[in-house]
Formats: C-alpha cells, sequence, structure tokens
C-alpha cells in the first residue's frame, strides 16, 4: 500500500506517521464527548457535542430529535468533530493540541445489526442510561465517517488526514 508523508511516497507506515497515529488516538481517547459544528437547512450554523462511540473508524452519537443539532445533522448530512487540549494542559492557548474531522452524516436505522451492536457499544461505556434512552423513539444513531481533517500538534505542525485509519497523514507546509 502506498502511504504520502510530508509529501514522499512511503510504502509502509513510517515510525513517524506511527507516532503520530499514536498522538491521535490517544487525543481521541480522553474524551467521552465530542463537540461539533453543523448547519441548518437556512445555512445557520450551530455548535454543540454529544457523546460519542467508535467503531471501525467510525464515529457514533446517539441523538435526541428534540435537540436542535439532530435536525441540523439529517437535514445538512456533514459535521465537523473537534478533539482539542484541555487549556489546563496546554503549554499555549493559542497552540492547543488539536485534531478536526470533516464529516458525513448517516443514520443507522433502528433493528439493523449495525444498531444493535453500536448502541451495545454505548451500554458499555455510558452504563444504564442508555437502556432508558433505548426506549424512547425520538433518538436516532448517527454514524459520522471522516472524509478529510486536519491533526495540529503546535505552531508549524500541522497534517492533514485523509483515512479514517489516521494512516495518510501530510505535514502542511507554509508558503
Amino acid at each position: 500500500m502506498i502511504r504520502w508523508i510530508n509529501g514522499k511516497r512511503k510504502t509502509d507506515l513510517s515510525t513517524e506517521t506511527e507516532a503520530l497515529r499514536a498522538e491521535i488516538e490517544a487525543l481521541i481517547g480522553r474524551f467521552k464527548t465530542v463537540q461539533f459544528a453543523c448547519v441548518s437547512e437556512d445555512n445557520e450554523p450551530l455548535a454543540s457535542y454529544a457523546p460519542f462511540v467508535r467503531q471501525d473508524g467510525d464515529f457514533y452519537i446517539y441523538v435526541s430529535a428534540l435537540a436542535p443539532h439532530t435536525t441540523c445533522l439529517k437535514t445538512t448530512p456533514v459535521a465537523s468533530l473537534l478533539f482539542i487540549e484541555e487549556e489546563q494542559t496546554s503549554r499555549n492557548l493559542f497552540a492547543r493540541l488539536r485534531l478536526i474531522l470533516q464529516c458525513s452524516v448517516e443514520e443507522v436505522g433502528r433493528g439493523s445489526a449495525d444498531y444493535e451492536e453500536v448502541l451495545d457499544r454505548f451500554a458499555d461505556k455510558f452504563g444504564p442510561t442508555i437502556a432508558m434512552l433505548r426506549q424512547l423513539p425520538d433518538f436516532s444513531l448517527l454514524k459520522l465517517e471522516i472524509t478529510s481533517g486536519r491533526f495540529v500538534k503546535g505552531f508549524g505542525a500541522a497534517y492533514t488526514v485523509t483515512d479514517k485509519a489516521f494512516n495518510q497523514l501530510q505535514q502542511i507546509i507554509g508558503k
């Protein structure tokens, strides 16, 4: 498999890529919820958050129809996810470690094998609250699939993300 790292063709994952990938996974691993932005049908931006689980590199959120973000995500099925270093631990607030992921959004049908499997993962991660939420008819399971992204380690250290396994990272070089 061919990969591109810092503009150079590589046939195997380099040590640098493995280290970056580990940093990305560690950053995501710090969180039980994800911050995200979406756009309404009227082109109005909306920021929100939701608890999430990951499966096969995709992110899943379980959201209520009563929340404005659910309508946004269903009518304009794109989202931008944000995982960002906590202010208290950041060495420089202008250069916080962060991962921004552009995603397509798709509703997972109730009763499908994926629906049950992912909700079981939610129950494992979030406990008995999920059993109660599963009974509510207004909740929807949404799959957020990475289409692109950016991992920022700090000043002059930003990388494009082009795959959900974080194997294809390319450093962004200023002009």
